[in-house]
């Protein structure tokens, strides 16, 4: 179930399009939750954790499987999935193992055997709920079981005295879990908030939007509850949801207020993703109802109008330039929208989307830095002499500080912006000219050396005292431009204590680095519950850290990261770093050479490399 940017905004546009009143097919309704995929079921995706078997005599094998057999849809075929467990258990001991339905994730270590005894080191990444959350384990990180296990009756291995944990070794939780948002509407009800989750693979195709639904009915994540809105109380579906190759159909109570009936349509239409040429079609007590349509705008992750890369800018000698690929066109200079009494000295820059404005970070003397802020400048009146058409828009913000670090903005339209300075956080309006310091009272705890915020505006990652945290970016009703940190959440990841900056790469995940001796770039879902580390076998200085979240919904991307090696602007993917310059040519092509002098001597000099650093994407 995966689609391009382009494909989504071509569905979007077919569902505006295409009205209300497609029949649907019924041959497919089942209400309630309905059977999940046991082991007389073939699962959806035809996978299932492997069963107890006399054959396995190795017991790190047994232990092994043991640990994958907790997988699957506690929230509708819990007993079932117990059965299974319980065949790897001594029979006299299985009635006192009682573990709950709660799975623990955990990152294996090596096994080691010793007797009649099996030692696995682990890591405990996070509780899994049946509702497909992620929770913080309540206990240490790491951790030590030790598995017993005996001989069976008639041949076979089997486990004693067993911890009182459903475990899951997170290497293979994709294999049996879908990872997918669900979304809720933020406190403004101005755009959409995803919230991870992972829906089991052996619930019936019949049933996932039915689960999905009741998911959205039981309410957000505890980490995002103060920054998103519940679904209305009377908001309960009608019997089954019913798809079929046109259309998903959801049957709703009596919802009066049209305005509410259009958040809820788009809620689902991101929630229950329709593919292809399918559209979304609400009900009431059974009757169709017509909704905007506007689904596209509701997320702010696919703001970005088009199909084409983000456009891409670095600090070239101190100026802001735009990058391009090798072989694309150069497209116009900066100057007509950045003046350069502006675009000088500069340190770091945010862009926002179509170059609507600018945040500038430029050095002051005495070793300080100062943001500057505003929308891009008019064009130049060339029909005149008249340079009023070209006046600087961008002013000095009132922030100065030893170190600021590299503009956030807080939504694509780019109208306000996050700057980390000094280890205090601050917010400036891009008409603004003065700051207004973030309430970070949740997050004294230690040291704020990196910052991000997703696309929504509304989530946001820290890296805390060199440990990662996510927390809720809250925004006061009462008073306008005033923000704070919710309650920080700690992620586990196996680079605690290391971790310097952090951005977001997908809806779901942030890409991070670590300070120190060994240069290493991570990728973590916001519930810590999946990392993948790339080292990049150097001893570098990483920062500047940036990244692009291209991805909305259900569709997946490779992403984009640009960052600073030792000061140099770099590309990283996958572990892989390939300075900027190398890989793409800046924007204005070099300056013809002149021709020699008849009275110069020696070889001509070679031309001088330029410093690019900082280099970020619009958005």
């Amino acid at each position: 179930m995966r689609r391009t940017m382009s494909a989504l905004l071509a569905a979007a546009t077919a569902v505006a399009l295409a009205g209300c009143g497609i029949g649907v097919r019924d041959d497919v309704v089942r209400d309630g939750l309905g059977p999940s995929a046991g082991p007389e079921l073939t699962s959806p995706d035809g996978v299932k954790p492997p069963p107890w078997t006399r054959d396995v005599t190795e017991p790190t094998d047994l232990v092994a499987n043991f640990l994958l057999a907790a997988a699957g849809d506690h929230g509708g075929a819990h007993e079932t999935i117990m059965a299974t467990a319980e065949q790897y258990i001594a029979p006299d001991e299985r009635a006192e193992w009682n573990p709950g339905s709660n799975v623990v994730l955990v990152e294996v270590g090596s096994m080691t055997r010793e007797g009649d005894k099996v030692d696995v080191p682990v890591r405990r990444l996070g509780v899994l709920t049946p509702e497909g959350q992620v929770l913080p384990y309540d206990g240490k990180e790491r951790g030590l079981y030790t598995f017993k296990y005996g001989r069976a009756a008639g041949g076979g291995l089997v486990l004693t005295d067993l911890p009182q944990e459903l475990l899951l070794n997170v290497d293979q939780l994709e294999t049996y879990y879908l990872r997918l948002p669900i979304y809720f509407w933020n406190t403004d009800n101005t755009s959409l908030v995803p919230d991870l989750r992972y829906l089991p693979r052996a619930v019936p195709q019949e049933q996932v939007n039915n689960r999905l639904f009741d998911w959205l009915v039981k309410g957000p994540s505890a980490w995002l509850s103060d920054a998103v809105e519940r679904l209305p109380d009377d908001a309960g579906r009608r019997g089954s949801i019913v798809e079929n190759a046109n259309q998903i159909t959801v049957n709703l109570g009596a919802l009066a207020d049209a305005a509410v009936r259009d958040r809820l349509a788009a809620q689902l239409y991101w929630t229950l993703w329709p593919e292809g040429e399918q559209r979304l079609q609400l009900q009431l007590e059974g009757r169709d109802v017509t909704t905007d349509y506007q689904f596209p705008d509701k997320n702010l992750a696919a703001s970005l109008s088009s199909a084409r890369e983000p456009n891409r800018y670095a600090v070239v000698d101190g100026v802001l330039t735009r990058v391009v690929r090798k072989g694309e066109a150069h497209p116009p200079p900066l100057q007509d929208v950045l003046p350069a009494a502006v675009n000088s000295e500069l340190v770091s820059a945010a862009v926002a989307k179509d170059e609507t404005a600018f945040a500038l970070v430029r050095r002051s003397g005495k070793g300080k830095q100062e943001l500057y802020i505003g929308p891009r400048s008019a064009p130049r009146d060339k029909s005149t002499t008249n340079d009023t058409a070209a006046k600087p828009t961008i002013h000095s913000a009132g922030l100065t500080g030893d170190s600021i670090s590299r503009p956030i903005w807080l939504d694509r339209a780019g109208t306000t912006a996050l700057v980390l300075h000094d280890g205090k956080l601050s917010v400036v309006l891009v008409h603004g000219t003065r700051p207004t310091s973030v309430d970070t009272t949740e997050a004294a705890f230690g040291k704020i050396t990196g910052v991000t915020v997703a696309p929504d505006g509304r989530r946001m990652a820290l890296v805390i005292g060199g440990d990662l945290y996510v927390a809720p970016l809250l925004r006061s009703k009462a008073k306008q431009n005033a923000f704070k940190v919710g309650k920080p959440r700690k992620l586990a990841t196996s680079l605690a204590g290391r971790l310097r900056e952090v951005a977001f790469l997908r809806e779901d995940t942030v890409v991070v680095s670590t300070s120190g001796d060994v240069a290493t770039l991570a990728y973590v879902t916001v519930d810590g519950a999946i990392e993948v580390t790339y080292p990049t076998g150097q001893k570098a200085a990483l920062t500047n850290l940036t990244a692009y979240v291209g991805n909305a919904g259900r569709t997946v991307t490779s992403g984009n990261v640009l960052l600073d090696v030792d000061n140099e602007a770099t590309k990283a993917y996958i572990g892989t770093l390939d300075p900027l310059i190398k890989e793409s040519l800046l924007l204005l092509p070099p300056p013809p050479s002149p021709s020699p002098s008849p009275s110069s001597s020696g070889p001509p000099q070679p031309p001088v490399e330029p410093t690019v650093t900082a280099a970020c994407f619009e958005g």
